[in-house]
């Protein structure tokens, strides 16, 4: 599986620490039934936006991306899809406002920095300005999970360093303003990406040995490394299992 993320809010496209509006949920049971209807009910609100064909063009991409997102994100925390990492390891964060649930992040503590593995956020956060209001709208949830996982890297030890895979080619240049980069093989990549249950998957293998290929063009791994611009190189991780796939 490959690691997928909402796309941001490019109007905040950046790591907004001063924000207080979101109360973060930690810990969440990924096989939580309730979490898991809040997530069935951002699909069949998507859908019903998209029946009705009342949102702009590029509001309808939004909302197809979040209907595969969150079935992605229902999958691996129901056990039915192999993740980035292991069920044991992944920590669910969720992004509350106005009493319900804005955001949902899966995360995991590697090595030298926390993983994203997965952000949906809910379908009317997607909505822009032309289209039709939503009281429950909020902006800025997908980002304040993004925020919280560098406070998270920072507080754990691990340099405020935050990883992801960027799926989205949309969001690509937004996360590069946030201070993603693209990753390097001398990022040391396997401390940075965690293992699943038969070890890395082949895309970051490829990039750990410096073989990226058309895939990680496609769905760049991506880093935020406040070390990078002194030039203090990390620590390589070795393998303990053997390739996913």
């Amino acid at each position: 599986m490959r690691a997928t993320h909402d796309e941001p809010d490019d109007r905040r496209a950046r790591l907004d620490h001063g924000r207080a509006s979101f109360h973060l949920a930690e810990g969440l049971d990924p096989r939580d039934p309730a979490l898991h209807a809040t997530l069935r009910g951002w699909d069949w609100i998507a859908r019903s936006l998209l029946s009705r064909g009342a949102v702009a063009p590029q509001t309808r991409t939004k909302l197809e991306d979040s209907r595969r997102i969150v079935g992605e994100l229902l999958r691996v925390l129901a056990g039915d899809e192999p993740g980035e990492g292991t069920d044991a390891e992944r920590h669910v964060v969720a992004a509350v406002a106005d009493g319900r649930i804005q955001a949902v992040a899966a995360l995991f503590a590697c090595p030298q920095a926390v993983f994203v593995e997965l952000v949906a956020t809910a379908p009317w956060n997607l909505l822009a300005a032309g289209d039709p209001p939503d009281a429950r709208s909020v902006r800025g949830a997908g980002g304040a999970l993004l925020s919280f996982a560098e406070r998270w890297s920072h507080s754990s030890g691990r340099g405020g360093r935050v990883s992801l895979q960027a799926e989205n080619p949309r969001a690509f240049g937004i996360y590069e303003r946030m201070g993603f980069a693209r990753m390097r093989p001398s990022d040391a990549p396997l401390s940075l990406v965690p293992q699943g249950d038969h070890g890395w998957s082949e895309s970051i293998l490829r990039l750990a040995k410096g073989r990226a290929g058309p895939e990680e063009e496609k769905s760049p791994w991506m880093l935020l490394d406040p070390e990078r611009s002194r030039g203090i190189r990390l620590v390589p991780v070795a393998p303990r299992r053997a390739s996913r796939r």
